[in-house]
């Protein structure tokens, strides 16, 4: 029987090199980056009907995310108790967030500002999947857990990794549970690259409409 995964986007970073929401970065056409990762998502896992995404609190909506539930999307917010309530926990809080609203699923994540990522490369990642954890890893050797396949046991490690203080962030999980790791089949110094100051957006933009590949 097929594995039974649910899609989260990652977003609820604070994009201070940015200096805006990545999430709503906007293509020419006016397509918020989001929604093209929404439709990613939904081509990779066809029968999957809900996409679940992770935000802050205080994330920036826009009319289409402010009635989510009308479009199938799930927002599950990612503030720690005993913290701030207007503060992102980062990328690990935001996976531990979508492991708490269901401690029994296996995610397939993708972070939000990985723009290049094409379907062909999630069904890669699916089909190479091993637990506990798997995930890409980028030209230079080094993994990219926020573009990875995530079973309860690999979440439940890194919950009781920021409970007991010990190194906290998915990469470490990643190497403690010695991970799967899968090269692209493709460039990988593109498919995987990620944005994360309005240049890198200018340049998703220029290949995207160099390579015909605009979404």
């Amino acid at each position: 029987m097929a594995l039974e995964l649910k899609p989260l986007i990652l977003a609820g970073g604070r994009s201070t090199r940015m200096g805006s929401p990545k999430h709503l970065l906007q293509f020419p056409d006016g397509t918020p980056l989001y929604q093209h990762q929404v439709k990613l998502l939904r081509q990779a896992l066809p029968s999957v009907t809900t996409i679940y995404m992770s935000l802050a609190k205080d994330s920036q909506l826009d009319t289409y995310l402010q009635n989510a539930d009308d479009h199938n999307i799930k927002i599950i917010y990612d503030t720690r108790d005993n913290h701030d309530e207007a503060q992102s926990g980062g990328p690990a809080q935001g996976l531990l967030a979508a492991h708490e609203f269901d401690p029994k699923a296996t995610w397939l994540v993708l972070a939000v500002d990985y723009p290049l990522l094409t379907v062909d490369l999630l069904q890669q990642l699916q089909d190479a999947y091993q637990p506990p954890v798997t995930c890409f890893r980028n030209g230079e050797g080094y993994c990219e857990p926020l573009l990875g396949i995530w079973s309860p046991e690999a979440l439940r490690r890194l919950q009781d990794n920021l409970r007991q203080g010990r190194s906290s962030g998915p990469s470490a999980v990643v190497r403690q549970l010695g991970g799967h790791q899968i090269d692209p089949e493709t460039e990988s110094d593109r498919v995987l690259m990620n944005v994360n100051a309005q240049a890198d957006w200018d340049k998703v933009v220029r290949l995207l409409f160099t390579s015909k590949a605009y979404p």
